[in-house]
C-alpha cells in the first residue's frame, strides 16, 4: 500500500510542476490584447421575434510576437450602452503572430433590446461598441482564462463593411 501512495504523490508532484512551468511560460511574456479592426461577413442564421442569431467574423490584429490558440470565448456585447446579447466562439482558432486574424462569432441578440434602440443607433454616424467576456488562450497545451474587454467609437459603415 505504501508503494502506491508514494507513486501517486510523485505523479501529483510532477503534474503540479508541469502546470506551474506551463503557466510560467505563458506569464513570462505578457499577452497584449489584440487590436479590434471591425466586423466582416455578417449573416443571420436564425430570425425570431424574441431572439435572433447572427454569425459574424470579428477582425483583429495580433500584436504579440508569439502564436496563440484560442480554445473558446464568451461574453456580452453592447451598442451605445444597450445590451445587444451574448456572444460565443466555440471553435479552436490558431492566432498567428504579428498578423491579422478573424474570429467566427455567434451572437444571440435579445430582440427587445435591439428593437428598442436600433433606429437611434443606425441614424448616427458613430456608435460605441463594448465587448466584455473571457477567452481561453494558450499554447503547447497550456491554457489560461484571459479577459476580453473592448470599448470604443466605431463608424457604422466601417464596422459593417
Amino acid at each position: 500500500m505504501q508503494f502506491h501512495i508514494s507513486k501517486m504523490r510523485a505523479f501529483i508532484n510532477q503534474s503540479v510542476l508541469f502546470a506551474v512551468i506551463g503557466i510560467s511560460l505563458l506569464a513570462c511574456k505578457q499577452i497584449r490584447e489584440p487590436d479590434f479592426k471591425g466586423i466582416d461577413n455578417l449573416r443571420t442564421t436564425r430570425l425570431g421575434s424574441s431572439q435572433t442569431t447572427l454569425m459574424l467574423d470579428m477582425h483583429y490584429f495580433n500584436p504579440n510576437s508569439t502564436k496563440l490558440n484560442l480554445k473558446k470565448a464568451n461574453g456580452y456585447a453592447w451598442l451605445d450602452g444597450n445590451l445587444l446579447g451574448k456572444f460565443t466562439v466555440d471553435t479552436m482558432i490558431r492566432i498567428p503572430a504579428n498578423a491579422d486574424f478573424r474570429l467566427p462569432v455567434t451572437l444571440e441578440l435579445e430582440m427587445k433590446n435591439v428593437l428598442k434602440n436600433s433606429m437611434s443607433a443606425l441614424l448616427k454616424k458613430e456608435v460605441i461598441l463594448k465587448i466584455e467576456g473571457k477567452a481561453r488562450l494558450g499554447k503547447s497545451g497550456f491554457y489560461i482564462n484571459y479577459p476580453v474587454n473592448y470599448e470604443g467609437k466605431q463608424n457604422i459603415s466601417e464596422l459593417l463593411k
